[in-house]
């Protein structure tokens, strides 16, 4: 019976006679358990928000700057948009578990029109997202797979690439992607995303997303790429 209860997916169990001590020392117990794991997520979540690399920043002050001087008009819409990113940013440092997905795309959109400001032609963007989805999901979850794509893979290339999200609700579960046609990567390369011991040389962004997904959903990333062609992430959360 213990068994198929896990299995079904309960966290403790007790026999019978139940004793009322030892039932609210279990319920306490489990509570206790499930808030820190709250407790977790928000602040690695918070952990990840903190990393925004400072290139990212000085970069965007300078585009900034450096228009004053011939484009006041697309200055202040650059302005406009990095102030929006930071605020958004740092909305998320006090965030619960869950934000709207509303909010998160926000975030997305303003950083892919400052990449996009910058880098012009380099950078293409493909939108594909049902309008009237809504949804809550972990913060800063979309956000670092796309910076990730931008960085590492697009602006990789001389020629730049194109951008793809892709959001859609199929089989009582939302379909997130994230693809671009960047330089790509080997299998060798993609196995070791996702490991603790690639830290140094990826950065936390793709490891903490597909850490807080498993421990909230059962599954995390999928990674699928090919050199000279592109990467895609994916993932699933149900509806």
């Amino acid at each position: 019976m213990s068994i198929a209860g896990f299995l079904a997916g309960a966290n403790d169990y007790v026999t019978k006679p139940v004793d009322a001590m030892e039932l609210k020392y279990r319920a306490s117990s489990l509570t206790s358990m499930k808030q820190a794991v709250n407790d977790r997520l928000r602040m690695e979540a918070a952990y990840l928000q903190a990393q925004i690399h400072p290139h990212f920043l000085f970069n965007t002050l300078n585009s900034i700057m450096s228009l004053s001087d011939f484009d006041t008009v697309k200055m202040k819409d650059l302005s406009d948009a990095f102030t929006t990113y930071l605020r958004i940013s740092f909305d998320f440092l006090n965030a619960g578990k869950l934000v709207s997905l509303s909010q998160e795309l926000e975030l997305v959109e303003n950083y892919v029109y400052i990449q996009q400001q910058r880098f012009e032609e380099r950078l293409q963007v493909e939108w594909e997202v049902d309008a009237n989805l809504q949804l809550l999901i972990p913060p800063l979850t979309i956000q670092p797979l796309v910076e990730n794509a931008v960085r590492h893979g697009i602006l990789s290339r001389a020629k730049g690439g194109t951008l793809r999200i892709h959001i859609e609700t199929h089989a009582e579960a939302v379909h997130f992607i994230i693809a671009d046609t960047g330089i790509g990567m080997d299998e060798a390369q993609v196995s070791k995303l996702l490991q603790p011991k690639s830290l140094k040389d990826q950065g936390i962004g793709l490891l903490n997303t597909d850490r807080r997904l498993t421990q909230l959903y059962g599954q995390g990333l999928k990674i699928q790429s090919i050199p000279g062609v592109g990467t895609t992430v994916s993932f699933i959360i149900p509806d």
